[in-house]
């Protein structure tokens, strides 16, 4: 399941989710999401888990490239290391992660 899908909202007050839990449960799959509205309270949104796990682990993906990427110094470093990897790799003159770690 990818997050970046497009997300659609359906909205519904309190007392019809009340009346109808099982559905709203089994419509906030993936990207579509359940807005519940209470004129009591703030809204709340109904989502999937799964769904809701996969955009969090995106965000914090996002967020460690952009301090790699703030950190100009870095960014230059690893933009020049990327000029010569497809050669190096065709010289040989990478290791594996076992030839690095001496794993047997």
């Amino acid at each position: 399941m990818v997050a970046t899908k497009p997300v659609t909202v359906k909205k519904v007050s309190a007392t019809t989710l009340r009346s109808s839990l099982k559905r709203y449960m089994k419509q906030a799959r993936g990207g579509k999401v359940v807005l519940i509205e209470n004129r009591r309270q703030e809204s709340k949104y109904l989502v999937d888990k799964q769904w809701l796990d996969t955009v969090m682990r995106e965000r914090e993906s996002i967020l460690a490239t952009l301090e790699i990427l703030a950190d100009r110094e870095l960014t230059n470093r690893l933009l020049k290391l990327a000029e010569t990897i497809d050669e190096d790799a065709r010289a040989g003159r990478l290791h594996t992660i076992a030839e690095v770690f001496d794993e047997p």
